[in-house]
């Protein structure tokens, strides 16, 4: 499904419009102020018929030294540089996801206070009160997804799902219409709730336990949170807190291989083996298997270098990768607002269980990494060891070490 930001970018850019536009996502995990200044000066100037002069000033100053021009001068030359067009359109699309909010917002607010004719932005989030806060004196028009709207969307996913999942290849017409029918009216709107109740309804293995599922379904997104995680196997519990963990706070993109050594370290074991090459799942996508629709593996292309589709490399959406490889990642945004929720450290023991908060978890990734690190001093080498991923683990222990204090 098309998110409706790019629905609007893709419209703009039809009219032959100065556009710009950064898309966040909780998983980047360093957009800072000046990368997202960085991003907007080199998508608006690639527009000009010419090098803008703030920017020509900008790259003489600083071509032959290794330091990089200060926020306030990125500011200034971004201003130039939107002054110079008859209009310029920027769109920010999922604001709530953005890693560093409140400094976003306050460059956010800052920019509109340039009060540029020519400047007109549209930003995209779901309704958070510091957003709602900051953005209440900017905005000049205010547009809500209403439920009906939203509600046609999540019908087109579950009609798409039931024709083309192989899974559901095998119910009756009638029981897709039941199916379509009670999603569509349970959502009020939430679309992840939905995403996870087809992915329960799929596992079922008879008509009367899909009937059964159906008329027992969750009400909110974190009481299907709740469902998941209870019916986590109890041996699967350990190591599906050690990869939630790791999801929510890593400071770097966790692929699936690493993934799989992560649960074959054990920086808390009293029998003093850390790391045990035996602990390695067989196939490593059975990762999948033990938090369920929780997390999910994205395939990564390789990029050693220069930028993906023109999105400047600041923006931290598309990261420099060192090797082609599987991204196991958090499914959505609120698996992590969960997670460090009171909703679930208020829970049953079996639910506070997988509760934590991000000293918590930046201490055991910490812990992890070193635990990993010390199997070195014994030789232990072998084909799945990945030299790369040694030194950025050296690095990992460092950031959450600093994190965790």
């Amino acid at each position: 499904m098309r998110s409706s930001s790019s629905t609007i970018i893709e419209e703009l850019a039809s009219q032959s419009l100065v556009i710009a536009y950064l898309y966040f996502d909780f998983h980047s995990k360093d957009i800072r102020p000046h990368s997202v200044l960085r991003a907007l000066i080199e998508q608006l100037s690639s527009k000009c018929t010419s090098i803008p002069d703030g920017l020509e000033k900008l790259f003489s100053a600083y071509a032959d030294t290794r330091r990089s021009p200060s926020p306030e001068e990125l500011k200034s030359s971004l201003k130039s540089i939107i002054g110079s067009f008859e209009n310029v359109y920027i769109v920010f699309d999922a604001l709530d996801e953005c890693p560093t909010r409140s400094e976003f917002l306050k460059l956010l607010a800052e920019i509109h206070g340039w009060n540029l004719d020519t400047l007109h932005i549209l930003a995209t989030s779901r309704v958070e009160k510091d957003i709602a806060e900051t953005l209440s004196g900017l905005v000049s028009h205010q547009v809500l997804m209403d439920e009906p709207l939203v509600d046609g969307d999540i019908q087109v996913h579950v009609c798409r799902t039931l024709d083309d999942d192989i899974k559901f290849s095998r119910c009756s017409a009638d029981m897709k219409e039941n199916i379509k029918k009670t999603l569509v009216e349970g959502a009020h709107g939430m679309f992840r709730w939905v995403v996870c109740q087809l992915e329960a309804l799929r596992k079922c293995q008879s008509p009367a336990a899909l009937e059964k599922a159906l008329k027992c379904l969750p009400k909110t997104l974190y009481e299907t949170y709740d469902r998941i995680l209870l019916n986590i196997d109890d041996g699967d519990k350990r190591n599906a807190l050690k990869l939630l963990q790791w999801l929510a706070f890593s400071v770097s993109m966790v692929s699936l291989s690493e993934a799989v050594d992560v649960l074959a370290t054990d920086p808390d074991t009293k029998d003093g083996l850390l790391f045990d090459r035996n602990r390695r799942l067989w196939n490593a996508r059975d990762v999948l298997t033990i938090c369920s629709s929780l997390i999910t593996v994205t395939a990564t292309d390789v990029r050693l270098q220069g930028r993906d589709n023109g999105v400047p490399e600041d923006t931290q959406v598309h990261r420099a990768r060192f090797a082609e490889t599987d991204e196991v990642t958090l499914a959505h945004f609120s698996v992590r607002e969960y997670l460090v929720s009171e909703h679930l450290s208020k829970g049953d023991s079996k639910l506070s269980y997988y509760h934590f908060n991000k000293k918590l978890a930046d201490t055991f990734i910490a812990k992890t990494c070193l635990a990993y690190l010390l199997q070195f001093n014994d030789g232990c080498i072998d084909e799945n060891t990945h030299i790369l991923s040694v030194i950025i683990l050296c690095g990992a222990v460092l950031d959450h070490t600093c994190s965790a204090r």
